[in-house]
């Protein structure tokens, strides 16, 4: 039985029309504008000389994150050390601790900005290693104020249901889910950096800021302006609802735009030079205003009189909201 498949050799190139011929062209021009993307992002952020606007931005990052690390270490030895921790601490602690890395990571790589241009491999190496620890540690206060949003919510709209079904370890299980989730995320990232996916790793950066700008940003901003409404109620909102009201708007302000404008330079492969110096910044203040925050509130804004750092903390982080929304429930419900 003989074979009806023959291979005929010719020396003449051929042509393969079709849709192999619209893949490869469409495969083509993808790969050259996610290459365009990734020199363009890695020469602005890393290796391009900052002009005089980019190294003012520059040291007041450095100027900011310094004052800003030492709030955020005293708010860390307070509710780490000195206080007794509770559910709303516990997502204090580990948000005061992404920030302080935060500012680390922004610090470091703007004076490694201002200081050197060097395209040695090894300083390419530490610039990428702060970009990474900066972009991990945005994640992670994003998802902790995404959760302490929703949790203070809940705690002002439902406070019996919410003493009586709310899990124990709660504030600690998603503290540890935010940072191992960031944490993967930014494995993935260097992974497909690493190995020179550059496609796939413009793809995996338009997921990652997508999932952060239409789910969990949507989240933070309804639950803050729920949290808004109800407080405005209110006589005496309480302490901790004030707090989470003032920072929450405050990260709405500085770190939303960053998730905005970030996702909408990945979609047209578009950045400007002074993109990510400014983004830097806005992060930086919002990471540095926290203990701020935490320190008027809880003074009283008595400037005649300064108490002391502990007794400051302790009039903050108490639960006497809930125990007196609590009371105010059952005295409605017994009459």
């Amino acid at each position: 039985m003989r074979s009806v498949l023959s291979l005929n050799h010719t020396d003449k190139p051929q042509k393969y029309g079709g849709n192999y011929a619209t893949c490869s062209d469409s495969y083509e021009k993808a790969h050259n504008k996610a290459e365009w993307f990734h020199e363009q992002l890695f020469s602005i952020a890393f290796l391009t000389k900052p002009n005089s606007t980019v190294q003012i931005i520059f040291i007041l990052i450095i100027f900011i994150s310094i004052v800003g690390m030492l709030g955020n270490g005293c708010v860390i030895w307070q509710l780490g050390f000195c206080l007794k921790r509770n559910n709303f601490t516990t997502y204090i602690l580990n948000l005061a601790t992404a920030d302080f890395n935060m500012l680390m990571s922004a610090a470091a790589l703007s004076a490694i900005m201002l200081i050197t241009v060097s395209k040695e491999n090894y300083v390419k190496a530490i610039q990428t290693f702060f970009g990474q620890l900066n972009m991990l540690t945005h994640c992670v206060g994003l998802y902790l104020m995404t959760a302490i949003g929703v949790e203070r919510c809940l705690s002002i709209l439902f406070p019996i249901w919410v003493h009586c079904h709310r899990p124990k370890h709660l504030s600690t299980t998603v503290s540890v889910l935010s940072w191992i989730l960031s944490g993967l995320f930014n494995i993935i990232e260097f992974l497909l950096h690493y190995f020179c996916l550059t496609e796939a790793w413009v793809t995996f950066l338009r997921i990652i800021s997508g999932v952060n700008l239409f789910i969990f940003i949507p989240v933070m901003v309804v639950s803050t302006l729920i949290l808004f409404i109800k407080m405005s109620f209110r006589h005496q909102p309480g302490k901790l609802h004030t707090i989470m009201l003032i920072i929450l708007l405050f990260f709405i302000v500085t770190a939303v735009p960053y998730s905005v404008l970030f996702f909408l330079c990945i979609i047209d492969y578009q950045f400007h030079v002074i993109a990510i110096p400014i983004y830097t910044l806005l992060n930086v203040v919002n990471s540095s205003i926290n203990p701020i925050i935490y320190f008027f509130v809880g003074s009283r804004c008595n400037c005649k009189s300064w108490d002391s750092i502990k007794v400051v903390f302790h009039r903050v982080f108490k639960d006497e909201t809930e125990l007196t929304e609590l009371r105010t429930h059952n005295n409605i419900m017994m009459k």
